[in-house]
């Protein structure tokens, strides 16, 4: 488990890094070319696996 700080960017668009993240509590954002394109605030939510199932960098900072 790892706690990130507020505004802290987790995965960064055309990186690539090959895992699954889980969202244990608080809110992550996803912007794309500088525009919040979702908001994900649900315990258990998954995100960056459209580039782990694509096997592609991922397309927008979380």
């Amino acid at each position: 488990m790892v706690k990130h700080r507020a505004r802290e960017v987790v995965l960064t668009a055309g990186s690539k890094t090959g895992g699954l993240l889980f969202l244990r509590s608080g809110v992550v954002e996803v912007v794309k070319d500088g525009v919040q394109i979702a908001s994900v605030n649900a315990p258990g939510s998954v995100f960056g696996e459209q580039a782990v199932l694509l096997d592609q960098p991922h397309t927008a900072d979380t």
